[in-house]
């Protein structure tokens, strides 16, 4: 019995260690977790999971697997009658070229969606939340720290606009995921210099493209740090490379979706939106439909979104005091990518078309938390800390 517990108390005593060792760690992500738990319980408990858009890809993940499109309407109809949402007629269910591209959502649902009827969407997409989440904290804590990195993911866990797009039967959550795995593999190229890395930057944009019509904004933020890079450090930088893989994929994967897909047309959008009878006219109206989008969105936040409307400030801050940055300017191609599909819709989306490049606002507001903690204590405080730290 002796000899027993002496050669358990070396693991005890290494499991303890590495606990301890650890402890920072395993808190950040105890908390990271848990205000993502409560703020998909607070949604769950508030809003359903279904909206018109989840018709489409609940029906098209029905027929993925396995079943005829007339009998993935039916099941469809069944489950949206509930949410009083109505279901088109086949040919509008299945060939509605705004959302045939969005193949990826429904054919990695297809299998749970079998196994286990329509919530078996809304599983995968808390999967692809959660995984979201934690490729986000990882990103946070690897550049900026625990602190920040918890920081920043309590406004992103707390909001009720990005949980609402994020955990609804919607691929939002899903097109974040793609453009924080582009920005990834592009930092390993960065190391590595590897063309087989290039090649996966390419096919996180395929797979974005295949999510969502948006790749135009994660081009956007590699062409903007690309070319605000080369201009400030006045050489080619070391965006360049990605930045021309991930534009010419995303503008290739635009124009063979308008080829395949072409019953959508957004020029017919914007100039119905900005009523106008010519592209022309469409364009002088841009300013006044950028204000009304503006205004009617931070109005929405200011009623019910004052952590989202936070965050969105911390990164704007971040854009412009750190504009000799790489986090700055990706931020900056973001939004104006996101203007582009915004504004040519017409209509105010309450930072859901922005949701694709959610990673750049979040890098960025990181950089305004981080600056602000390292700010040094002066003066009696200083002496005041230095004396609790000797004490300890």
């Amino acid at each position: 019995m002796s000899s027993s517990n002496h050669s358990a108390r070396p693991r005890v005593q290494a499991a303890r260690s590495w606990l301890t060792g650890r402890s920072g760690d395993i808190l950040t992500w105890l908390i990271v977790l848990g205000s993502f738990a409560i703020g998909y319980i607070a949604y769950v408990r508030r809003l359903p999971f279904f909206y018109p858009d989840s018709r489409y890809y609940l029906a098209m993940a029905y027929w993925f697997g396995g079943e005829s499109q007339d009998s993935a309407r039916d099941l469809t109809i069944e489950f949206a009658d509930a949410y009083r949402v109505p279901v088109p007629e086949v040919d509008q269910l299945f060939g509605w070229g705004l959302v045939q591209p969005r193949v990826a959502l429904p054919a990695l649902a297809a299998i749970p969606v079998r196994l286990f009827g329509p919530f078996g969407l809304a599983a995968t997409v808390l999967v692809i939340a959660l995984v979201m989440t934690i490729v986000f904290t990882q990103i946070l804590r690897r550049r900026f720290g625990n602190g920040i990195a918890v920081t920043v993911m309590i406004l992103v866990n707390a909001s009720y606009q990005l949980m609402m797009f994020n955990a609804g039967m919607l691929t939002e959550s899903l097109s974040a995921l793609w453009t924080a795995l582009t920005l990834l593999a592009t930092w390993a190229w960065f190391r590595k210099r590897s063309g087989w890395l290039l090649v996966a930057v390419g096919l996180t944009v395929v797979g974005s493209a295949f999510t969502r019509q948006a790749t135009f904004i994660v081009a956007g933020a590699f062409l903007m740090a690309w070319l605000l890079g080369s201009l400030l450090q006045r050489r080619w930088n070391d965006w360049g490379w990605p930045a021309l893989v991930v534009a010419g994929t995303a503008l290739g994967c635009q124009l063979l979706q308008s080829i395949v897909f072409p019953s959508f047309s957004q020029l017919d959008q914007f100039l119905k939106k900005a009523e106008a009878d010519s592209l022309g006219e469409a364009i002088l109206a841009v300013p006044r439909m950028t204000w009304r989008i503006i205004t009617a969105d931070i109005g929405t936040f200011l009623d019910r979104d004052l952590t989202l409307l936070i965050l969105i400030v911390l990164a704007l801050v971040g854009m412009f005091l750190f504009f000799r940055r790489p986090e700055a300017h990706l931020l900056l191609g973001a939004i104006l990518g996101t203007g582009l599909y915004n504004i040519t819709n017409g209509t105010p989306t309450q930072f859901r078309y922005a949701i694709p490049g959610l990673i750049f606002f979040v890098l960025a507001a990181a950089l305004t938390l981080r600056a602000a903690a390292r700010q040094s204590v002066s003066g009696p405080d200083q002496s005041e800390t230095a004396t609790y730290r000797h004490t300890q």
